[in-house]
């Protein structure tokens, strides 16, 4: 009987080291966690001064630095008086970590956040042309 309970409480302890080292293994293979929700995306041009919309919002002027929720905008657009406008379409590419992520949660996580994706490229410096016949 006390062999019993011994083969038991081992088999117990090896459970519950197993389940704590899964917790912990899939914590730190989350995009979430290792990326975040947000990306910063650099936007610059020449000249410089030239305003930058996000989906139709103005975020600043160039050059800028733009902290953006993953997987949630679609373009860009970058304008100046006395220039053409540029239109951008944001690229998403997926996130290696979470392909890691997969094996512990089906990388549902990283799916519910937006983390599963990521903006590609993350810079962007547009040469603006000069419109014909404008007045400043």
């Amino acid at each position: 009987m006390e062999l019993k309970l011994k083969i038991s409480k081992e088999i117990l302890m090896k459970k519950i080291v197993l389940a704590l080292l899964f917790a912990v293994t899939s914590m730190f293979a989350s995009a979430t966690l290792i990326h975040g929700t947000t990306q910063n995306i650099v936007v610059d041009s020449n000249p410089a001064g030239a305003s930058v919309y996000v989906d139709g919002q103005i975020m600043g002027t160039t050059p800028v630095t733009l902290t953006l929720k993953k997987n949630k905008f679609k373009t860009i657009e970058i304008r100046k008086k006395c220039y053409k406008k540029v239109d951008i379409t944001l690229q998403k590419s997926m996130d290696p970590v979470a392909i890691l992520n997969i094996f512990w949660d089906l990388s549902t996580t990283d799916l519910l956040t937006g983390a599963i994706s990521e903006y590609t490229p993350n810079h962007y410096f547009v040469n603006l042309q000069k419109q014909d016949n404008c007045e400043k």
